[in-house]
């Protein structure tokens, strides 16, 4: 899901801390029967949004992934966006790819998604 480009230092330290996550608190974590909602897991998320986007725009993509990781929030199959926005660095509520309604008013078959 990462572009064929080096990530910075920044980055490669998130992605550092988030190694540690994954093999220091994540099992005790799943010891204790706290399982991840989504599909890729938060931390694979986390890493691919870092790789593709960096450690600012990943890391807001990772918090508000974590923030739908909740009883009551979102649960599925969710992709960390591939491609930056065009949104500025401190529009981070922009950050975040939406997906596209399909069908509607001009035809299509309703209840279909797809990502933009």
């Amino acid at each position: 899901m990462s572009e064929d480009r080096d990530p910075g230092l920044p980055a490669r330290a998130g992605l550092a801390l988030l190694v540690a996550y994954k093999y220091g608190v994540s099992p005790v974590f799943y010891a204790l029967g706290v399982r991840c909602r989504h599909e890729p897991t938060c931390s694979a998320y986390a890493a691919d949004a870092i790789r593709a986007q960096g450690l600012w725009r990943g890391g807001w993509l990772t918090a508000g992934r974590v923030l739908r990781c909740r009883p009551g929030g979102t649960h599925g199959y969710d992709p960390a966006p591939a491609r930056a926005s065009a949104a500025p660095w401190w529009k981070v509520w922009a950050f975040r790819e939406r997906p596209v309604r399909l069908g509607g008013p001009d035809g299509g078959e309703s209840g279909q998604t797809e990502g933009v």
